[in-house]
């Protein structure tokens, strides 16, 4: 059976809320758990108490702190099935991406680890004869950390193996749709060594826990992955304190399929990233931009690889994708995807629905979408949902001049054959990541940002730790030969 913490995480232990929130699987519609909304004041509360501890952590060596992000690291594997197992039921997404999920949180507490020992002071050289400047890296402070529910273990893992990399102290609130496999970090961080109070694991609803951030004085750097009205809010909450802000927002990822792509494998690798999540990636694939005379060629592959798609319940044997995250979110794509057809789309084909699904489920059949404009909502906005739109062009200009057509600039992905075409394109396009014939580009060792309203600052890599850093200069005495 899995075990599910259901109240907030404070100062090493589980912490009763006066408010619940039933925690919903959106494969049944039913609930698996229910968890505690913290209040204002507990949050409030929780940051007081993770500045107090994070005033001991920052005096802790690189060494000190990667022996126990190892350590976290080993015991997520050893932990993976059960971990898999809540995601699955409080997300929907299938068991093996969840498997997936995890080991992509332990790469985040792997790679911070590494990074906790390179965190040295530099020495520069001073104008000035006899004299040198120290550059020491200095944690920020006390970290919030606001994750959605689409990676609720992952997304999570990545901002506090960072945080704790640099020397911060973090407060981690979860979304109040998936708490569940953020609430089990708990007591993993606990027994791997991290102080008590240092991590605070704190649902609650994003108002009150991104009002209690912004208030607090000790709150030094709010780092959010979500939504661009959720980061536009989160920047003028912060305004107050002057708080640092790091934000990976939305994304309207262009999918650029050149004249000389092998169809076959481009088609496999499109369909596993609409299936990822049932869409609800901010990387995914949202505007799919094929050469007019390819298009039959790409809708025939399409239709013959969505035949082969199983939907269905997560923890059930040869499921290709689960649910989407509740029922609105499937009646919101339809709306859109109505509209598309309103305005000259076509459904050209989609996977089959097993009528044995659960009814309660919010279950929303991947589809192919053909003749989409660069104006129609399915184009201009994140679908964040498996619809792939098919949007025709003639000359690779004209197609990366609509691929830039977005106030988003997050992802983007360029197929095809030859490798310096292929360059030339991705760097043109204006985003933060380009997977050039590769749908999962995203490692813990390269940084991972967006660009225009696609956010601020970077997350990964050797640069991502700096979001929770700055760098203190001391302008000395260089030392004598003696010394």
């Amino acid at each position: 059976m899995t075990v599910r913490l259901t109240t907030a995480w404070i100062n090493g232990q589980p912490a009763d809320c006066v408010e619940s929130l039933p925690v919903i699987n959106p494969a049944t519609g039913e609930a698996v758990a229910s968890t505690g909304l913290c209040s204002a004041e507990q949050i409030s509360d929780a940051i007081s108490a993770a500045e107090r501890a994070g005033s001991e952590w920052r005096r802790t060596t690189g060494a000190q702190r990667c022996e126990i992000l190892n350590a976290v690291a080993d015991r997520l594997v050893q932990e993976q099935e059960r971990l898999a197992r809540t995601i699955t039921d409080e997300q929907g997404k299938p068991l093996g991406q969840s498997m997936g999920e995890v080991l992509f949180a332990v790469s985040f507490f792997r790679w911070f680890a590494g990074q906790a020992e390179q965190c040295k002071e530099l020495l520069i050289d001073h104008p000035e004869p006899n004299r040198q400047y120290v550059l020491q890296p200095t944690p920020l402070g006390v970290a919030g950390l606001i994750t959605p529910w689409n990676f609720p273990l992952a997304l999570g893992a990545k901002k506090t193996a960072t945080a704790l990399a640099a020397g911060c102290a973090a407060v981690w609130k979860p979304s109040e749709l998936t708490p569940l496999s953020g609430l089990a970090m708990g007591p993993i961080l606990s027994e791997c060594g991290v102080p008590d109070g240092l991590v605070q694991i704190v649902p609650a609803p994003g108002s009150v826990a991104g009002a209690a951030f912004a208030a607090h004085p000790e709150m030094r750097i709010i780092s959010l992955t979500g939504s661009v009205a959720t980061g536009q809010a989160v920047m003028r909450s912060a305004a107050t304190q002057l708080q640092n802000v790091s934000l990976e927002l939305g994304g309207n990822a262009p999918f650029i399929v050149l004249a000389d792509a092998d169809m076959e494998q481009t088609v496999s690798d499109l369909v596993q990233l609409k299936l990822l999540v049932s869409g609800q990636v901010c990387v995914g694939a949202n505007r799919v931009f094929v050469p007019r005379d390819r298009l039959s060629e790409m809708i025939d592959c399409l239709t013959a690889r969505l035949q082969s798609v199983r939907l269905g319940i997560g923890t059930q044997p040869g499921v290709d994708a689960g649910p989407l995250i509740h029922q609105q979110a499937c009646e919101t794509i339809r709306r859109r995807v109505d509209a598309a057809c309103s305005e000259g789309a076509q459904v050209l084909a989609h996977c089959a629905i097993d009528d044995s699904l659960p009814a309660g489920g919010s279950w929303l059949t991947p589809t192919v979408l053909s003749g989409v404009t660069d104006t129609m909502q399915v184009a201009t906005d994140e679908l964040f949902g498996p619809v792939i739109s098919l949007l025709a062009y003639t000359d690779v200009d004209e197609a990366v001049y609509r691929a830039n057509d977005t106030r988003y600039g997050l992802a983007g992905y360029v197929y095809g054959t030859n490798i310096d075409q292929m360059k030339a394109v991705a760097e043109q396009l204006e985003v933060g990541i380009v997977g050039v014939n590769e749908w999962r580009p995203l490692r813990a060792e390269v940084p991972f940002g967006g660009v225009k309203q696609s956010g601020i600052g970077a997350e990964g890599g050797t640069h991502g730790i700096d979001e929770f850093m700055h760098w203190k200069v001391l302008s000395m005495p260089a030392p004598t030969r003696d010394e």
